[in-house]
């Protein structure tokens, strides 16, 4: 089926890396005994129930597993940046309109899976003539305290660097679109 591969955690703003990390070391004193729960994923191994498995970096994602939690799930959670307005209304439109989830915006409402939709920091040289990370489409299952659970999907969209963002999530969309045969 499909197969995503995609950076890891380099890929993500440095917010959320010091987030990832967190839930690394957590995950890490949950596997040393300490009364824990982490939803984290390691650098080895499978993924719990299908997913992603991160390798060298680079996470390798099981399309059958996120076609079965996509057809499972019937509510969704979006999360962008609070003031992320073509995100928000792009992500809403693909999962209400055209998968038919229901989208839940209260805070702390229950959801199946979350879809996480942000911009990815740039790296090295700017203004440089090849294709940057621009942005990155993750989707996770929810944990039993509602925070994210498995990574099941990882989504990178790369283009020039001085792309506008609303044109970024369009990008990454239509490319996940793609990725599954969504009409």
């Amino acid at each position: 089926m499909h197969n995503r591969h995609v950076r890891s955690i380099a890929s993500l703003p440095r917010s959320l890396k010091r987030f990832s990390f967190a839930i690394l070391a957590l995950g890490f004193l949950a596997s040393a005994g300490v009364g824990v729960c982490a939803g984290a994923q390691g650098d080895a191994g499978t993924a719990p129930s299908g997913g992603c498995t991160l390798k060298n970096h680079v996470y390798h994602c099981d399309g059958a597993a996120l076609q079965k939690a996509l057809a499972d799930a019937t509510t969704v959670r979006i999360e962008t940046h609070d003031v992320d307005g073509p995100a928000q209304g792009a992500l809403k439109s693909l999962l209400a309109k055209k998968l038919g989830k229901k989208v839940v915006t209260e805070e702390g409402a229950p959801a199946d899976l979350v879809f996480l939709l942000i911009p990815t920091e740039a790296e090295g040289v700017v203004n440089s003539p090849g294709n940057s990370d621009l942005g990155t489409l993750r989707i996770y299952t929810v944990a039993a305290d509602g925070g994210w659970g498995h990574l099941l999907w990882a989504e990178t969209y790369s283009g020039q660097q001085d792309m506008e963002w609303p044109a970024v999530v369009h990008g990454l969309i239509q490319q996940f679109q793609a990725d599954f045969h969504i009409k």
